[in-house]
């Protein structure tokens, strides 16, 4: 499976590329996402559905490990799935707090027919909110959502993907903890790191364009952490400003994120991302329990679509191969 993965040379080949459509042909044809891909009209290419079919090898990728995993590994393995769940439910929400035809979203969800319980057929077919949360009845995502009254632009949707977020965190950190401790250290660093991460650019974040108040910076961090620990989270959401919160960091591991003042906000995805890319690297060639492995491939997976997505991206904005690379996860000379 590993063999199959795009090289650096088929990045060279689609950085290359003079437009989506040409990044399409060269994907449908010389890449194992082309089965994904054949349904899609070269002519008449929607970028935004076009990096969803991506995501359809990830699915088919985690289905076929997941045969080979059992008890509370395949249970936690089973968390790539539920995430895509999650982002599926996100756009149909975003598309009632639109008014929108929930029908026409189908070519933006991406999830497992094999394994979800969410009934997303009758999904695509509600027309508001109140019905959208009555189909969830039998899931977990009722319990989640059916407190929210409503759903609009101005008022709850952020605080329902906030919602959907901390459900999804929270039952990782559950199944992260019923692993064995000592056969999957390297793997628990890894997703501890992560949580630490995704923190420190939430609270950087919140801080910084949207002057949250220290409460709704705690409620929605995530706990758990490897370094970033409950005392030191409460420090950094208690700092001043940005620049009190970064002197905070300046021995810590995560100092990198912070390093370059005048490209902060542009590559802070991008860097964590990158640090990241080379932890399940580590782990995937390192790794001695295979269910790290293959959490490590299916991430791995997530980089690379990641990085194709932003090549597309730079089609649209007519970046040239220098401007583009400095954009990708993976470095390509």
């Amino acid at each position: 499976m590993k063999a199959q993965k795009i090289s650096v040379q088929d990045y060279r080949e689609l950085i290359k590329a003079n437009n989506l459509k040409d990044v399409f042909l060269f994907l449908r044809e010389h890449t194992y996402y082309g089965e994904f891909l054949k349904k899609l009209d070269q002519e008449n290419l929607h970028r935004s559905e076009f990096e969803v079919r991506l995501n359809d090898l990830k699915v088919q990728e985690t289905e076929k490990l997941m045969h080979y995993l059992y008890g509370t590994d395949r249970a936690f393995f089973k968390m790539l799935l539920v995430r895509l769940e999650v982002e599926s439910l996100r756009v149909l929400i975003r598309g009632i707090a639109r008014n929108g035809d929930l029908e026409s979203l189908r070519g933006l969800t991406v999830y497992s027919q094999k394994y979800t319980k969410v009934p997303f057929d009758r999904l695509f077919r509600v027309k508001d909110w109140e019905e959208f949360k009555k189909l969830l009845l039998d899931t977990d995502y009722y319990r989640v959502l059916e407190i929210y009254k409503d759903v609009s632009l101005e008022q709850d949707l952020v605080m329902v993907e906030k919602s959907l977020d901390r459900y999804y965190y929270d039952l990782l950190k559950n199944r992260l903890l019923k692993l064995d401790q000592k056969a999957n250290k390297d793997l628990i660093e890894a997703q501890q790191r992560n949580f630490d991460l995704l923190n420190l650019v939430w609270i950087y974040r919140g801080k910084k364009f949207y002057n949250l108040s220290r409460e709704e910076l705690i409620a929605y961090s995530l706990r758990g952490g490897f370094e970033i620990t409950d005392k030191r989270l409460s420090n950094l959401v208690n700092a001043k400003n940005v620049e009190e919160m970064k002197e905070q960091l300046l021995n810590s591991d995560y100092a990198f994120l912070f390093n370059h003042t005048k490209t902060i906000d542009l590559y802070m995805e991008r860097r964590r991302e990158r640090y990241l890319y080379y932890l399940y690297l580590r782990l995937f060639k390192e790794g001695s329990a295979s269910l790290g492995r293959a959490v490590a491939y299916i991430h791995l997976l997530d980089f690379e679509i990641a990085d194709i997505t932003s090549i597309i991206a730079s089609k649209r904005y007519k970046m040239d191969a220098e401007e583009t690379k400095k954009y990708l996860i993976r470095s390509v000379d």
